[in-house]
């Protein structure tokens, strides 16, 4: 019996052009490899859905694969080529080498600083998509990128993952009926299953960023039943976790989180307040060892008690 398409053994071509060298990681979504192009001699990210998963990972694959076209932003990752053979399909895109924002929070690795730094890239990259008629409605910490090298400007981090993006139509950049997306970070019109629009990944966004300097996501319960019960309930004042913090930045993070997606700022608006309060976030860092900062590039240099 066939041990399975995606039992692959290093050094495999795919496409014709494709050597798998390295097993990134796994989920409910395919594999994604490491791959060297052996015809543009440059690595890439090979993500590979065997077909027998089924039409659905196929149609999310193909959705991934509309949705990154449309898109050119150094604040989201770069698509190259989706194909498929009588195994599998996949979709190639571009390498990141860094580590996912949910990781790094996890190790305190980040400062105040770098926070806002990350928050004013992805508020440029969900402007990028929705300007081009893409909702990613799946904006959380595991979905952001960090760079190993910090001078990437608006690439220092990379929004991925557009495989339940919703891609407008005639109908405008909205979506309705299909609740898709992950429970702790979803908007409440979204968990819903009600209109969609840009305000979504705001919430999203805000979310994200409110984790990250708290340390914990209010929404979050300890099962699925209560993470959904506190779906749609007002939050706590980020100052009132985290009174350090400039009150512009707590008025503006505060109102990306409204239940209500009519009184949620755009995205321009959280980008501008995020870049003019940045020089006066601390870059004290985390609980990680210095040459954990190092390898990643962060400003954080020294340790500090994660607030909770």
């Amino acid at each position: 019996m066939d041990p399975g398409p995606t039992v692959r053994p290093g050094g495999q071509v795919v496409l014709g052009r494709y050597r798998l060298e390295r097993r990134l990681g796994a989920g409910g979504f395919g594999v994604v490899w490491q791959a060297h192009d052996l015809k543009l001699e440059r690595d890439v990210a090979v993500k590979v859905v065997p077909c027998e998963d089924g039409p659905e990972d196929r149609s999310r694959v193909t959705r991934e694969a509309l949705a990154a076209a449309r898109l050119n932003h150094p604040g989201i990752v770069a698509f190259y080529e989706l194909g498929s053979d009588e195994h599998d399909v996949y979709l190639v895109s571009e390498l990141v080498h860094g580590a996912t924002l949910d990781e790094l929070g996890r190790e305190g690795a980040l400062s105040d600083r770098d926070v806002a730094r990350i928050g004013h890239a992805l508020c440029e990259a969900v402007e990028h998509a929705h300007v081009r008629g893409v909702i990613h409605r799946d904006v959380k910490p595991a979905n952001v990128m960090v760079l190993a090298e910090p001078g990437a400007g608006a690439g220092f981090a990379k929004l991925t993952d557009f495989g339940i993006a919703h891609l407008a139509s005639g109908e405008g950049l909205t979506a309705t009926g299909d609740v898709m997306g992950t429970l702790a970070y979803m908007a409440p019109e979204q968990a819903e299953g009600r209109r969609v629009t840009g305000a979504c990944d705001v919430y999203s966004l805000a979310l994200t960023l409110y984790e990250a300097w708290t340390g914990s996501n209010p929404v979050r319960g300890q099962s699925p039943a209560a993470t959904a019960r506190r779906v749609g309930q007002p939050l706590p004042p980020l100052r009132a976790r985290r009174g350090d913090l400039p009150p512009q930045l707590g008025d503006v993070v505060d109102a990306a989180l409204d239940p209500d997606p009519f009184f949620r700022p755009a995205p321009t608006e959280l980008r501008e307040v995020l870049g003019d309060v940045e020089g006066d976030l601390s870059d004290e860092g985390g609980l990680v060892e210095p040459e954990t900062l190092e390898r990643f590039g962060l400003t954080a240099v020294r340790a500090r008690t994660r607030l909770r």
